[in-house]
């Protein structure tokens, strides 16, 4: 079976190589990172074919049809598997967090994470990638779940905080100020304003996530 390759560098994050996969896991992530080459490769997203992601992954077509109900699903699953990664690698910087650290560090910890990923990407490719997720995904509308996968951890460290600078929140507030964040960050980008990424706009953010989250 072929071996995962590394991410695109300026867009997808590399799983850690602690983490050890199921087998199904590791065909399926092949699988993407092939739709992801060709894509890029490809003019128009007419041109990409299963035969052509097929000959890329080196599993055969009726494989992908295994792990992918369609190619419109496949094309869904591109854009949720970099977004979870980003989401993801989040975790492990606020698991560490200490528990003395204050509200403006704690949002600093989350601005940061997300404008310095931003950044180093090319908005070309990430509008082409969001794109083909808003055409080819049966649930749109549930862009943002993603995001979801920090209420759980971020709860546990507003929860043990002992700087007395944090107030503790419902998860549905967290979710709420999450998603907020994030479009904060991700709007500017992604509309191509030259707002994104100023020392303005990330201290318009932060100074916006410290009253929500502070006492």
């Amino acid at each position: 079976m072929p071996q995962s390759k590394q991410l695109i560098p300026e867009f997808g994050e590399k799983m850690p190589a602690a983490r050890v996969q199921p087998r199904s896991s590791l065909t399926s992530e092949a699988i993407i990172q092939a739709a992801i080459l060709v894509i890029e490769d490809s003019d128009e997203l007419k041109d990409v074919s299963t035969k052509h992601i097929s000959k890329k992954s080196g599993f055969a077509v009726g494989v992908l049809y295994r792990y992918f109900k369609n190619k419109e699903h496949l094309f869904a699953s591109v854009w949720m598997y970099f977004v979870t990664r980003l989401h993801s690698s989040l975790i492990s910087k606020l698991e560490v967090f200490p528990n003395f650290g204050t509200v403006r560090q704690l949002m600093m910890l989350i601005t940061e994470h997300y404008f310095d990923d931003l950044k180093k990407r090319k908005r070309t490719k990430v509008i082409k990638f969001y794109r083909l997720y808003i055409q080819s995904s049966g649930e749109p509308e549930n862009i943002s779940k993603p995001i979801d996968v920090l209420i759980k951890p971020l709860d546990q460290v507003i929860r043990i905080n002992q700087s007395g600078t944090i107030r503790v929140l419902e998860e549905d507030e967290i979710r709420i100020y999450l998603r907020a964040a994030l479009a904060m960050v991700r709007s500017d980008f992604l509309e191509g304003n030259p707002f994104f990424g100023t020392p303005k706009h990330q201290q318009f953010v932060l100074d916006t996530l410290v009253r929500m989250f502070q006492k």
